[in-house]
């Protein structure tokens, strides 16, 4: 009988993988207007202050989008956490969500007001609103509850 239970515990253990306990994903800071636009100084004032709202759980991943925007965003939180930037296409969230649930620990995603929507329902599997254009102080959160994710929809409160 011990045997038996060590072998279904050795066996059952093969079936875990690994997932991310917390996903913050976050839209560019605040930007100029114009084609693959630089943050203005309250978008960098913002993406300075962007660690202050997460709970690290070792290792952090973070991600970006290839814009000048979401990579200036980025970079703050890249000083802060001592962590390298990982581009990411928002081409295909489908298949970069999939790659994010291998991760462990904590990942921050930078991204964009529709592609943060998007990720949000594809680790939830809910319907989020949709968030404007000129929202710049949403983020979501996702905490891993067992096999699924909770969904926090929160706003910044910075001085």
């Amino acid at each position: 009988m011990r045997y038996l239970v060590g072998f279904l515990m050795l066996f059952c253990t093969c079936f875990v993988h690994a997932a991310p306990e917390s996903i913050y994903l976050f839209r560019h800071s605040e930007k100029h207007k114009g084609n693959n636009p630089h943050l203005t100084d309250a978008g960098k004032q913002r993406a300075n202050q962007l660690s202050s709202l997460i709970e690290i759980g070792e290792p952090v991943t973070l991600y970006s989008t290839n814009y000048n925007r979401t990579l200036e965003t980025a970079n703050a939180l890249a000083k802060d956490f001592q962590v390298k930037v990982k581009l990411y296409s928002p081409r295909d969230l489908a298949q970069f969500g999939k790659q994010v649930l291998t991760m462990d620990g904590t990942v921050i995603i930078i991204g964009h007001s529709n592609t943060s929507v998007e990720l949000a329902e594809l680790f939830s599997e809910l319907t989020v609103e949709e968030m404007p254009e000129s929202e710049f102080s949403r983020y979501f959160l996702l905490q891993r509850t067992g096999q699924n994710y909770h969904l926090s929809d929160l706003k910044m409160r910075f001085e």
